[in-house]
């Protein structure tokens, strides 16, 4: 088994492995590697984090009820779920591990023993020109507050004395690769991701991690907070851009990965609340620009030298459909089509009395109160929130038609074949029949492969 360890380091970071889930789930190819991804960021009760835990714990559901007929473990689809996600935990064989905090319940002040140095120690002074009283005063439970001179510090210690870490290392083999998605416009992405990166370069005892494959998706500015004064936080956007570039003039010459991935905006377009404490931020393209790197770093070569990535969009517009997109962005377009053309036939087939895939194939009223598809629809409401999000927020990524009737017209900018569901039906009908090999008794897989391959009868145009 291939593996690819995938380093989430803060909001950011946690976002975008939320779009990775989804477009997996969705087809994307991950070039046979599973999925591992390892939640770095130590703000202890954010519900994001929350969130994405149990996103990928139901994807993790549905795959697995996908692959287990009950006698045998069968290989993955070509479609929807294709690959698998789990835990770091899993490979020690704890199940329930969803990575250890790192948050520390105490102040940086506390953290670093301030309070042992007498009054008149000369270290206070030196203290007082780094960090500032806010700096010092902030608990470490709520993250680094855009910070990364405290993140630093603090991370360095953290990450060398996990459990987690030191669980990367024993099972990172000679084939794995690691991938690591962090912004460098706050405090624990900015100050993670060199940190990683050293700590995993530096590894002279583990051969297979010290000259893994490595890849990073650096996340610059894309969203807006508003002003501090009236919320009282310690974030200020204003000083984003400024971040950007202090991090970037660090970077230069010090990059460690063989591929970089640049992702970010041309402006600030959307403004959140400003809020540490929740960070409810909605699903953004720049995430999903930044979730498309994995797939496309999962599919090359080791180069000789790190090779520096970026894109852009053919047309600089508020709402993104496929011809503003461009061609590039095709596959994308592909698969969040699929997905949502399957989530009409999840919820139109339940009520299909007379399809013959109920008696042929077991889709009865059973099946469909069966726990595999329970979790499916689980997902499915997730998956529907996410792309709701992408598509109404500034900038949008907007490429379907999502309630039209008329499913020639469900993606933007060109023309389907098939009319409405009844197509997609009919060619579910027909690839079960062309399937004579009966090799299995899981009858939710067969149901995710004939979707599959009944919807990209359709919809493999796309990408021409």
């Amino acid at each position: 088994m291939k593996k690819v360890f995938v380093f989430c380091i803060g909001g950011t970071g946690l976002r975008v492995m939320k779009s990775i889930a989804m477009l997996m789930a969705s087809g994307m190819d991950t070039n046979g590697y599973s999925v591992f991804p390892i939640l770095v960021d130590p703000h202890q009760d954010l519900e994001e984090k929350k969130n994405l835990q149990s996103l990928i714990d139901n994807y993790r559901d549905v795959f697995n009820r996908s692959i287990n007929d009950g006698t045998q473990v069968l290989s993955p689809s070509d479609g929807f779920f294709s690959a698998k996600i789990d835990w770091l935990g899993s490979l020690d064989n704890n199940k329930n591990d969803v990575n250890e905090s790192i948050g520390i319940n105490k102040s940086f002040e506390s953290y670093l023993g301030l309070e042992n140095l007498a009054v008149d120690d000369s270290n206070n002074y030196l203290i007082e020109t780094l960090f500032s009283t806010k700096n010092r005063r902030n608990k470490l439970s709520v993250g680094f507050k855009g910070n990364p001179n405290v993140g630093t510090v603090v991370l360095g210690d953290v990450i060398e004395g996990s459990s987690w870490f030191d669980s990367f290392k024993r099972h990172c083999e000679k084939d794995d690769r690691v991938f690591i998605i962090s912004s460098i416009f706050g405090g624990t992405g900015a100050s993670g991701f060199p940190l990683i990166e050293k700590k995993i370069r530096e590894a002279d005892n583990e051969p297979a991690v010290k000259n893994v494959m490595l890849g990073s998706t650096i996340v610059m500015p894309y969203y807006g907070l508003k002003d501090p004064s009236t919320s009282h936080s310690d974030i200020d956007s204003a000083n984003f851009i400024t971040k950007t570039k202090a991090a970037l003039s660090y970077y230069e010459g010090k990059i460690l990965s063989n591929y970089v991935y640049y992702v970010g905006e041309t402006e600030l377009r959307k403004v959140y609340e400003n809020n540490e404490a929740e960070q409810k931020d909605t699903a953004n393209f720049i995430e999903l620009v930044a979730a498309s790197a994995l797939f496309d770093f999962l599919k090359r070569d080791k180069p000789e030298q790190t090779q520096y990535m970026t894109r852009a969009i053919e047309d600089n517009s508020e709402s993104l459909d496929k011809d503003k997109l461009g061609a590039g962005y095709n596959e994308l377009v592909k698969a969040v089509a699929d997905f949502n053309l399957f989530i009409k036939l999840a919820k139109t087939l339940p009520t299909e009395r007379y399809f013959p895939l109920i008696l042929d194939r077991g889709f009865n009223k059973e099946f469909y109160n069966d726990q595999a598809y329970s979790s499916l629809n689980g997902f499915i409401k997730m998956y529907e929130n996410w792309y709701n999000e992408l598509a109404t927020n500034n900038r949008a990524f907007a490429p379907l038609n999502t309630d039209t009737s008329d499913l020639t017209q469900f993606v933007k900018c060109m023309s389907l074949d098939a009319r409405d569901d009844s197509y997609y039906l009919l060619q579910m009908i027909k690839d079960s029949k062309a399937d004579k090999k009966d090799n299995h008794s899981n009858k939710f897989r067969y149901f995710l492969d004939f979707a599959y391959s009944a919807i990209d009868h359709y919809t493999s145009k796309i990408l021409k």
